[in-house]
């Protein structure tokens, strides 16, 4: 290694090992300018002048962990990667939930032989779009609420399969969430530089993910901090943990719940070695706690506290 690739001090062989494994399961950066590219399209198709919401999409944004940067590459040729997105509507707040979602079914599928019309899936509180690479990008329409804070909006839950269940909204800001998580999560100097030099180096090597220019308005890459490396590690051993057929019909937890809970215990280390350990503790914690009252967790986005991470 190197004298521009020499590890902190406080890195120890563990973090360097920790380091390397973190690198593999990136998100490539030539996945990453698709999913942007995708769902930038998708705006404008969503918006084309023969869609059913023509001229009402106000906006669309990255929610989840496109907007933390904590997405991780897939597990394996049968695992996916998912993109969420908010399509943030100009539409009355009290729309039926089903005509919103519907809606927006309509306008993503097309007409018969478009482009995504054998691609796309309605769920419960999004429509759904498969690429055949295994990505797939989960659209949430939502209505914003002027009044709360910054993007707080409705989003809409409708169960086509279950005709008895009441349709509802709820309030959410997954964009609070994410400003929440940045804030508690930034880079370390000495350590970003290093994983994003060690990052860039390992690209070169297996010439398999070749570097191209960051999105604009985008953090590079590879420059991340410990806890959010860390975040990436918890999900990674989550989702190799849920491929095994004994945990098939169990629900694996969602990365939602994750990234609020290493944002709330991020900063107290000095390795990531170290931010590793204290946020697996502090999870499993947390869990043992709740299971040993009987209770189920229950978390709220810290930025609207009528959006229940864990419903």
């Amino acid at each position: 290694m190197n004298a521009h690739h020499r590890p902190p001090l406080h890195m120890s062989p563990v973090d360097i090992l920790l380091s390397d494994v973190a690198i593999r399961i990136q998100l490539s950066q030539t996945d990453y300018n698709k999913a942007v590219t995708r769902y930038e399209t998708m705006q404008e198709w969503i918006d084309r002048p023969a869609s059913p919401l023509a001229g009402l999409v106000a906006r669309m944004y990255a929610q989840g962990s496109m907007a933390t940067g904590s997405t991780v590459a897939q597990n394996s040729d049968a695992d996916e990667y998912d993109i969420d997105v908010m399509a943030e509507l100009n539409i009355r707040d009290d729309t039926p939930a089903d005509v919103v979602l519907d809606a927006l079914f309509d306008a993503i599928r097309g007409e018969p032989g478009s482009r995504y019309y054998d691609m796309t899936v309605r769920h419960t509180r999004c429509v759904c779009v498969r690429y055949a690479d295994g990505m797939h990008i989960d659209i949430t329409p939502a209505v914003l609420i002027p009044s709360l804070q910054q993007r707080t909006s409705w989003i809409f839950h409708h169960k086509q399969d279950a005709p008895n269940e009441p349709s509802h909204r709820l309030l959410a800001n997954p964009y609070g969430l994410a400003d929440y998580f940045n804030g508690r999560t930034p880079v370390e100097r000495d350590f970003a530089s290093f994983y994003e030099q060690r990052s860039l180096a390992y690209d070169r090597m297996v010439e398999a993910r070749a570097y191209g220019e960051p999105v604009p308005d985008q953090q590079p890459a590879y420059r991340k901090s410990r806890a959010l490396i860390s975040l990436q590690l918890l999900k990674r051993w989550r989702n190799v943990l849920f491929e095994k057929p004994a945990r098939g019909k169990l629900r694996r937890p969602p990365s939602v719940l994750l990234s609020k809970l290493v944002a709330d215990h991020a900063g107290m280390s000095s390795s990531l070695s170290e931010e590793l350990h204290i946020q697996a503790k502090a999870i499993l914690d947390r869990l043992l706690v709740e299971k040993s009252l009987g209770y189920l967790i229950h978390e709220v986005n810290p930025r609207c506290t009528g959006d229940v991470l864990t419903d």
